[in-house]
């Protein structure tokens, strides 16, 4: 796949193409059925995949004020996701005022058509774009027959009956519900960092622990508390007690994520870790002793490994 990042006055070259549009945080389920109808509709008309995304979050330039809003994907784990979906070329594109303050005509017309060659556009059913979000599926059909490229509209996906969003999954996953979030993403959420140094502690208890130093900026990290998960390292999957929080029990300011990795006693410090959550099994407590947290710890793995063989999640994981 190849990748541009930059203004769209830079896009040169671009021809042919089936093109969606959107910021495509978690690249979840719903998004995967437009990028399937994207890239199926490219193959099917020997025509170019093209996915145009934003460097930032459009609500964040439009609204004042706007706090970050907490991302699924880092961009780098984003263009992985597209890349895997099969998509030809990723726009990354600068999100800025003037960009926002572009008529949907215009945007269609002189970006959409007039610098990426526009043949076919797949979107979503609540798909808006443009100035103040005035254009829509509805827009792009009307100008649809004067520019000489088609619409394609992709139907909800639903979980149960909610409809996969990104907002939702990051609802779920602030909320400790990483399994049913992983029903939405197609996939288990993951936070990714480098193993440093910690106190120790954990290895004086019989447990020792991963500790990601910095996650990345911007990302989503679940709800505190202590998770049966997956740790992937080195290229090998295993299965994982992963605590999120501030260690009550010692009463540490400082917030950490980190994980016990089962049948695993290897040096992996300065190394990449990434840690996948499965489901969340308790919120975090205060224990009297040390003691009292070997138990519970214990009792976690325990929790952990049942789990994880009852789900089955080890089978088909990279």
């Amino acid at each position: 796949m190849e990748v541009y990042r930059g203004s769209w006055s830079g896009f040169t070259d671009i021809k042919d193409s089936v093109i969606t549009v959107g910021f495509f945080d978690g690249v979840h389920l719903g998004h995967r059925a437009i990028l399937d109808h994207v890239t199926g509709a490219a193959k099917a008309q020997g025509l170019r995949s093209v996915v145009l995304t934003f460097a930032q979050h459009p609500r964040e330039v439009l609204v004042a004020d706007e706090t970050r809003i907490p991302r699924l994907t880092t961009p780098e784990e984003k263009l992985a996701l597209l890349r895997d979906a099969g998509v030809d070329l990723a726009l990354v594109v600068q999100f800025d005022h003037g960009l926002s303050q572009m008529s949907a005509n215009d945007f269609v017309q002189i970006i959409l058509k007039g610098r990426i060659g526009m043949r076919k556009i797949v979107v979503g059913f609540n798909h808006g774009f443009g100035k103040q979000r005035l254009g829509d599926r509805e827009t792009l059909i009307a100008l649809s027959k004067n520019l000489g490229f088609s619409v394609d509209v992709v139907n909800p996906t639903r979980v149960g009956d909610a409809i996969v969003s990104s907002t939702g999954i990051r609802e779920l996953i602030a909320d400790g519900n990483v399994a049913s979030a992983a029903e939405r993403l197609g996939r288990h959420y993951s936070v990714k960092g480098v193993v440093i140094h910690g106190v120790g502690r954990g290895r004086r208890l019989g447990f020792p622990t991963a500790n990601i130093g910095v996650i990345a900026s911007g990302k989503l990290c679940p709800k505190d508390g202590i998770y049966a998960g997956l740790a992937h390292v080195r290229g090998e999957t295993f299965a994982a007690a992963i605590s999120s929080g501030f260690n009550p029990t010692f009463t540490e300011g400082k917030h950490s994520v980190e994980a016990h990795l089962l049948d695993f006693d290897r040096d992996i410090y300065d190394e990449s870790l990434e840690l996948r959550f499965v489901e969340k099994l308790r919120s975090p407590k205060k224990f009297e002793s040390e003691q009292e947290l070997k138990i519970q710890i214990a009792d976690d793995v325990h929790s952990v490994l049942q789990l994880i063989q009852e789900r089955g999640v080890m089978r088909n994981v990279s």
